[in-house]
Parts: C-alpha cells; sequence; structure tokens
C-alpha cells in the first residue's frame, strides 16, 4: 500500500451536519493530493462515518479522549509523513492541503503550517493566522476578528492553531506530539512552543483557507470551556516557560490571570476560570519536573491586552456555532 503524502485528522465529537459539511470539504481537497482520511469518533458517530466515507480509517476510543487525546490516537495510525488537523466544525477551500504542503516543503526546518481561518458565520472575518504567544504567556489567535484584507502575507508564526494546521511527522515524533492530559484547548500552543524549542519553525500560508463554526462542541463562554482554558494555561506555563521568563514575567502574569478572573466572575457569573486555575498549580511541580530536560528559551512576543480583548470581543460577536 503506497504511502499518502498527508493523512487527514478529524477528531468528531457528536455533532452531525457540521461534520458531514467538513468530510466533504475534505473530499474535494484530497482529490489532487495523495492522501488518507483518518476520523476519530470521540460520540457515538461511527455507524454515520462508515455510511457517508467508507474509506476513512475509522478511531474508536469507546469514549470522548477530548481534541488532545483524540489527535493522539490518530497520529498512532496515520501514515504519511505530513499531518493534516481539521476541526470537525471546520471546512477547508479545495486547494488548502496543497497549498499547505508546499508550503511546508520549502524547508526542512519547517515543522508546522498554519492556515488562513475565517469565520464560517462571518467569513469576511479573520478567526486565526496562526498563534500568538505574549511574555505573560497568554496565546492569542493571530489577526482575530479582523477583516480578511488584512490576512497577510505568509511569514513565520509561533505556530499553528489546531482548527486547521499541518504538522510534519519527524517533528511530531521528535517533540512527542499532544500531550492527551490538555483534553481540549491549548494543546496546540504547548505542541508549538516545545517545537520552537526544539528548533523548528512554523509558516502561515494564507492561501490555505478554511473556515470555522466556532466552539461548536463546548461553547465560547461555557463553564467547561473557562475551566480547561484556566487549567491548562497553568499546564503550558509549568510545562514550557523556562525560570528566566518566569521570574521577569511573574507580576504581569499573576495581574493577568487576576484581572481575567474578576472580568469573567462579573460578566458571565462563573468561578470557572480561578477552580480551573487551581487545578493546574496542583500539578505545577510534577509537570516543571517533568519537562526540565527539554525546556528551552523561545523568544515570546510583546505583552498587547489588545490582542486578548480582540480575540474574546471576536468570539462572542463572530462564532456562531449550530
Amino acid at each position: 500500500m503506497a504511502v499518502p503524502t498527508v493523512s487527514v485528522v478529524v477528531v468528531a465529537h457528536r455533532q452531525t451536519d457540521a461534520l458531514f459539511e467538513c468530510l466533504r470539504s475534505i473530499r474535494a481537497a484530497t482529490a489532487t493530493v495523495s492522501s488518507e482520511l483518518v476520523v476519530v469518533d470521540n460520540g457515538s458517530l461511527s455507524g454515520l462515518v462508515r455510511e457517508r466515507c467508507p474509506d476513512a480509517r475509522l478511531v474508536s476510543p469507546g469514549f470522548n479522549s477530548g481534541f488532545a487525546g483524540g489527535a493522539t490516537r490518530a497520529l498512532a495510525v496515520a501514515r504519511g509523513p505530513w499531518v493534516a488537523l481539521i476541526n470537525d466544525d471546520a471546512t477547508i477551500e479545495p486547494d488548502a492541503l496543497t497549498e499547505m504542503v508546499a508550503a511546508g516543503e520549502r524547508s526542512e526546518k519547517i515543522g508546522a503550517v498554519a492556515g488562513q481561518v475565517r469565520f464560517a458565520a462571518a467569513p469576511d472575518r479573520l478567526n486565526s493566522a496562526g498563534i500568538a504567544v505574549d511574555r505573560r504567556g497568554v496565546a492569542t489567535e493571530r489577526l482575530a476578528g479582523a477583516p480578511i484584507v488584512e490576512a497577510g502575507d505568509a511569514r513565520e508564526v509561533f505556530g499553528a492553531s489546531g482548527c486547521f494546521a499541518l504538522y510534519r511527522r519527524a517533528m511530531l515524533d521528535q517533540v512527542g506530539g499532544f500531550d492527551e492530559r490538555f483534553f481540549a484547548y491549548l494543546e496546540d500552543v504547548d505542541l508549538a512552543w516545545r517545537a520552537q524549542a526544539a528548533g523548528w519553525t512554523c509558516v502561515y500560508e494564507p492561501r490555505a483557507i478554511a473556515y470555522h463554526r466556532g466552539s461548536a462542541t463546548s461553547r465560547h463562554g461555557s463553564a467547561q470551556k473557562y475551566f480547561l482554558v484556566g487549567r491548562n494555561r497553568v499546564w503550558l506555563l509549568a510545562r514550557n516557560a523556562t525560570r528566566g521568563q518566569l521570574l521577569r514575567a511573574w507580576p504581569a502574569m499573576l495581574a493577568y490571570d487576576c484581572a481575567y478572573v474578576a472580568y469573567v466572575a462579573a460578566t458571565v457569573r462563573t468561578l470557572a476560570p480561578l477552580r480551573g486555575r487551581l487545578a493546574g498549580l496542583r500539578c505545577w511541580r510534577r509537570l516543571r519536573h517533568e519537562q526540565r530536560e527539554r525546556r528551552g528559551s523561545v523568544q515570546l512576543g510583546g505583552q498587547s491586552f489588545r490582542a486578548s480583548l480582540g480575540q474574546h470581543r471576536a468570539y462572542r460577536e463572530l462564532a456562531r456555532p449550530s
């Protein structure tokens, strides 16, 4: 059996209409590139996937393994030297995969390619143009909410959003892939940070376009999402930030987290962000210890409250899960 150029991975959880739109767009996009499709069933969708996509390689954990866990299980069976990860609530343009692979093959140092992701409900606005991380360790989607005329040219970025990303298999194998303990949210940032520390680069390819419904599984503003993001933010710093970065930025980190927890408590009436952070802190020493040999200094961006607020506003106003 010939080895495909790209293994396309979709982690599916319960929703059907969005998933089938996703799979239809993938079928069109793989017409011109050697590929295989791997679908991870996190929510009793095996029968429907087999009916609609009999050629897909189906992985069924038997429970909801989360986005990170699902991606990890897909990587265990994926055969391509490139792995494309596409959200089950996203669709891609017919030439998107071809553009991403071409971008990745421009240099052997490129470990990942970030696509241009637009809001499905507002296709004239950007959802993501890659990941940015500032000195507080706050991760944001680049250009979230900006009009597509500001999408810009191809360039290096910190990392690729897991909503629509292409990864070099050699990079994933070297740095250990996704950490499934994250379950969902910031697992793509953790991977990007470790890849940067290992010397890999990520490029943004604006000609590879996807459309994202946004938080269709765990809705933006839900207590579950606030908890996971809060916990995983602490884990992200524990695993990746150097001692020097923590010492230099801890006042700004603390100020940000206190302000964020207070804002959500006042506006959404939930302490889920606080509970998540406290849960994360309970694992701090263990996570610091287990990554100590692989942690390296990575250049972080300047502090930007505007980027954080812009992303929050964009998701609140433009993400319309169905």
